[in-house]
């Protein structure tokens, strides 16, 4: 699922401090980026293209919440961009939100019939609502072989998912969200099984992400904090599933029986059965996830076998 770059066509173009963020972005410095956009934006509040790269930089720097929020304003001033809703919908998907992911998309294309990252996108959506069906299906009965195949046959049609090469932030598949502003209830707040729920939608987003082989994806639902088992550092851990997901033929993941237990109001554990199946092994195993509140999604902070 691709990010969409900002669109051509705005009455005034933002002028050099935009296209300076834009460059310490792509240089590796979100943070000097994101000072040199808000000096920026603090006399130019309304600057679409300036308020637009904020939210890229935002995406960047993991803090989703308020990239949310920064491109669900670009939706409410500027309802005939069709890009903030792509955006919306990218991260709304990797919250594993695939309703409101295809609400934003849908929303985009009302803007711009022709916009055709908007239309790729929505096949991924619906791939991955299909995928998380499959999954529960599986869940209920797992030794339905039609349901497995079917999952097999949807994983190689999605295996091709890409980031476009014009966004400015590497987030890749499964999107995203409504145009309204959307804000995270305040964990204190939120009833047990809303975050229950929540976290059984994170937990298929995993997965589906896994059975695709979206490793960007994949890595995304993992905390900034997430300790491997085995002694591996975070980044030769990355290094290594990156490289395993991508020798793979296919993969179809499988969340079965998944047991939540709540610790507090920002953690759960999940106790399930995993089955995984690939060109080249298979097997079964009881796992469980440990799942963090981070920018008003669930994360993945630890993984292990039972």
């Amino acid at each position: 699922m691709m990010l969409a770059g900002f669109a051509a066509g705005l009455a005034v173009l933002a002028a050099s401090p935009v296209e300076e963020s834009q460059a310490l972005l792509k240089q590796g410095d979100p943070d000097g980026a994101l000072k040199r956009i808000d000096r920026f934006l603090a006399g130019s509040p309304q600057d679409a293209e300036g308020r637009f790269t904020r939210a890229l930089i935002l995406v960047k720097l993991n803090r989703g919440a308020d990239a949310i929020k920064a491109f669900t304003d670009l939706t409410r001033d500027y309802p005939q961009l069709p890009e903030p809703y792509n955006n919306l919908a990218v991260l709304y998907a990797q919250a594993g939100d695939y309703g409101k992911a295809r609400d934003a998309l849908e929303a985009a294309l009302n803007t711009n019939p022709s916009y055709a990252t908007a239309h790729e996108n929505l096949g991924d959506i619906y791939a991955a609502l299909a995928g998380a069906a499959y999954n529960r299906a599986l869940a209920l009965d797992s030794t339905n072989a039609t349901t497995r195949y079917k999952l097999s046959l949807l994983n190689n049609l999605t295996s091709g998912a890409r980031v476009d090469t014009a966004a400015t932030a590497p987030v890749a598949a499964a999107a995203v969200a409504a145009p309204a502003p959307v804000a995270a209830p305040a964990p204190a707040a939120a009833a047990p099984n809303a975050g229950n729920d929540a976290a059984l939608k994170a937990l298929d987003a995993w997965a589906a992400a896994w059975s695709s082989r979206d490793v960007d994806a994949y890595l995304a639902a993992y905390a900034p904090d997430f300790k491997p088992d085995g002694g591996l550092a975070l980044g030769e851990w990355r290094e290594q599933r990156r490289t395993r997901i991508g020798k793979a033929k296919s993969i179809a993941v499988a969340v079965l029986d998944p047991e939540l237990t709540r610790q507090d109001d920002q953690h759960i554990s999940v106790t399930f059965t995993q089955d995984y199946n690939s060109d080249t092994i298979s097997d079964k195993v009881t796992k469980i996830i440990e799942l963090v509140q981070v920018g008003g999604s669930w994360k993945i902070t630890r993984e292990s076998l039972r």
